[in-house]
């Protein structure tokens, strides 16, 4: 079992963060034991060349070749880390969502006590702080929800569906406690939250570009009034 599919077995409260990450993997995404043998300059280089060419371009057009020319090792080689494209695609799919995880343990501790609302700012702004500072996560990230595709359902179907149940039983919860208006479609929030924190900073980040995270900071703030308080001037 790899590390992202025990977020998501454990606890609803892992569920929970394990949702946000969006990559719910299937199958056995684990390298080879000779990849995990190699010394840790090398499975660094061949990650981070990997990492490269799959912000680049999408899954179907990036090349292994690439990856095997950057990392300097030999063309073998490769296939003896990761079964095929997939399975390195996957792998690095972990990586980013271990790396998005650290910016929400601290503050998502115990998601199910929060209200929803307060959830989905801590959210959407762990997905800001996450995407200011890995770029190239972010590019692989875009490409996918762009082109979508076979690996897009492998990666995100049964993540999402569970994501859907989870979020609606949360704002049903608040709904009883009075936090939300009863009239509120849950499932219609729970599609809005969910499309909103799967591209999360997407079309904001670029490589090369900079990036205005206060001026982005200040737009959450501005959809967390829109969400709170609605658009409607009351009489």
């Amino acid at each position: 079992m790899t590390t992202v599919s025990f977020l998501l077995t454990t606890t609803h409260n892992n569920a929970i963060i394990y949702v946000w990450q969006c990559c719910h993997i299937g199958g056995d995404s684990i390298p080879t034991q000779t990849f995990l043998n190699l010394e840790e300059e090398k499975k660094q280089r061949i990650v981070d060349c990997a990492f490269d060419e799959f912000a680049r371009t999408d899954f179907e057009n990036a090349k292994l070749s690439n990856i095997i020319k950057s990392a300097k090792i030999p063309r073998g080689s490769l296939y003896q880390y990761f079964e095929n494209k997939t399975d390195l695609y996957k792998y690095l799919m972990e990586i980013s969502a271990n790396k998005k995880l650290t910016y929400l343990e601290e503050d998502l501790k115990n998601p199910m006590d929060l209200p929803f609302i307060e959830l989905f700012k801590k959210m959407y702004r762990g997905g800001i702080a996450f995407a200011v500072e890995n770029p190239k996560m972010v590019s692989m990230m875009k490409h996918l929800l762009v082109k979508k595709g076979d690996i897009f359902d492998q990666i995100f179907k049964d993540n999402l569906d569970q994501a859907h149940q989870i979020y609606i039983g949360m704002i049903d919860r608040d709904k009883e406690v009075g936090r939300i208006r009863k009239d509120i479609d849950s499932k219609v929030l729970a599609e809005i939250v969910i499309n909103m924190t799967i591209n999360v900073s997407v079309d904001q980040v670029e490589d090369g570009k900079d990036f205005d995270f206060d001026k982005m900071y200040e737009r959450i703030t501005q959809i967390m009034k829109i969400f709170e308080h609605g658009v409607l001037q009351g009489d």
